[in-house]
């Protein structure tokens, strides 16, 4: 199947349209004092199932599932996960404040949320957009490039919808998420299997948010960032982008 401009725009103006929804949804719990931890990640687990199934959909409907690394091929080259998986746990471990007292409940709950996230993130960019952007560049070396390199810079916009960090924290989120999704991206397209990065995202994810475990949401929504912890920010995550050049440079040329 041919991949035109408006597949491409429509699965991102659903992207865009899906997660400002959620985000207005959260914020009219909150302003009608809904606040509660565990609802809250409840709700956000419920959303993010829709957005990873929809996109499983897409995926399939569209033929993407071999370009998307939901085939069942034999993963390739899996030692590449080893830096990402060590990197992005420790730099997300070092940033940690206190971890609150929690429950059971609160932890269950945030495995499964971060799972979550893990299928809907990276099945709705790293299985549908890239492979679509890459088959609409005719899927040669350069238009994996391309896909990579586009692909990731939308997975750094979305992350300014809920812009909650202050405008220096927000312009540090563009530059972490669009690092990470090369990095990712191209680890996609060399390993040809995207549930190791579904993992890996659930454990990075699940580290970034033990400090906030049990905490009402409205403690946690507004973390604005300083310009200086924004900058350390941005360059503690440059690796990312680096590790994610090198893939391309010394692994996509060797692909079929």
């Amino acid at each position: 199947m041919k991949t035109t401009l408006k597949h491409i725009l429509l699965f991102t103006f659903f992207l865009l349209f899906f997660l400002l929804s959620r985000n207005l949804f959260s914020n009219y719990l909150l302003n009608i004092d809904i606040n509660s931890y565990n609802y809250h990640l409840v709700l956000k687990i419920f959303l993010n199932i829709i957005l990873a199934s929809v996109s499983f959909v897409v995926a399939k409907k569209l033929n993407l599932i071999n370009l998307g690394g939901l085939s069942n091929v034999k993963p390739q080259k899996l030692t590449l996960l080893i830096f990402p998986i060590i990197f992005l746990t420790l730099l997300n471990g070092i940033f940690l404040d206190n971890i609150p007292n929690f429950s059971l409940t609160n932890l269950l709950l945030l495995i499964i949320y971060c799972i979550s996230i893990g299928f809907s993130e990276e099945l709705s960019l790293r299985s549908v957009l890239l492979p679509l952007l890459s088959r609409f560049f005719n899927n040669s070396r350069k238009a994996k490039i391309k896909a990579i390199l586009i692909s990731s810079l939308i997975f750094g916009l979305l992350h300014l919808i809920k812009f909650d960090k202050g405008i220096y924290g927000e312009v540090s989120q563009l530059f972490f998420a669009t690092f990470i999704g090369v990095m990712f991206g191209a680890l996609l397209v060399v390993t040809k299997r995207v549930y190791p990065l579904i993992i890996i995202h659930a454990i990075v994810d699940f580290v970034a948010k033990l400090d906030s475990i049990g905490l009402p949401i409205k403690s946690t929504i507004y973390n604005p960032m300083d310009l200086e912890s924004a900058i350390i920010s941005s360059l503690l995550t440059l690796p990312c982008l680096i590790y994610g050049l090198f893939l391309i440079k010394k692994h996509i040329p060797k692909l079929n």
